[in-house]
């Protein structure tokens, strides 16, 4: 069984949580947040360790982490985090759920989640540090890069190609072929069957384009 320290205080973490529970592979021994953090959020029972004394803590020798933040700033607050801790030594656990089905060959990147029904078919690159929520299906072919956020029931479909940073939305359909550039934000049941440009936002069914950049639109109405 292996010992896990959960990055997050929140409510993603508490979540996890609830299914690392159930699994017999890890037991979860306590959070792990910034400094700044520690008083803010917690889930009952668990320790929130400030980042900055939890080698002082936990032995990066004998716990590792599972990556349990959200998406916000774009999942830059999850790629900081995730840089820093391994940094400080520690192992990022790549977590599947026992319900979720892999049938790519390709190895998944470093500290991924995949949780519940997700399907993940043959020939698919999954970047290291993102989520795939349940429900989701990445098809054969596709492409997730790093840091990346792929919400509840989304289908990222055939070849499609998903850039870093980016975060789509429940249910969302990204067509065969397109490129959703990296830091782009697809909304709730969006189609998308054009390529999109970086720092874009997608909210329309139709997927039509926003004014704003994906940084402008998290400043003032958030995501």
């Amino acid at each position: 069984m292996k010992k896990i320290i959960l990055a997050g205080n929140a409510i993603t973490a508490d979540i996890l949580l609830c299914y690392l529970a159930q699994d017999d592979r890890y037991q979860v021994l306590g959070l792990t947040v910034d400094d700044e953090f520690v008083l803010q959020g917690g889930i009952q029972g668990l320790d929130s360790i400030a980042l900055s004394q939890l080698k002082n803590t936990c032995d990066p020798q004998e716990w590792a982490i599972i990556m349990a933040m959200g998406y916000n700033d774009i999942n830059r607050s999850r790629e900081s985090m995730f840089h820093r801790l391994k940094e400080m030594g520690y192992h990022i656990e790549t977590y599947i759920h026992p319900d979720a089905k892999v049938y790519t060959q390709y190895p998944l990147g470093e500290g991924c989640v995949i949780l519940p029904s997700a399907v993940i078919e043959p020939h698919v690159h999954l970047g290291a540090n993102s989520m795939v929520w349940a429900n989701t299906t990445l098809a054969h072919h596709s492409s997730v890069a790093e840091n990346c956020w792929i919400a509840s029931g989304a289908v990222i479909s055939g070849q499609a190609e998903i850039g870093r940073n980016a975060f789509i939305g429940v249910n969302a359909t990204i067509v065969n072929k397109v490129v959703v550039a990296e830091y782009s934000i697809i909304g709730a049941g969006a189609l998308i069957t054009k390529n999109t440009k970086a720092s874009s936002v997608h909210l329309a069914r139709s997927g039509e384009e926003l004014r704003y950049s994906s940084q402008d639109y998290v400043k003032y109405f958030g995501v």
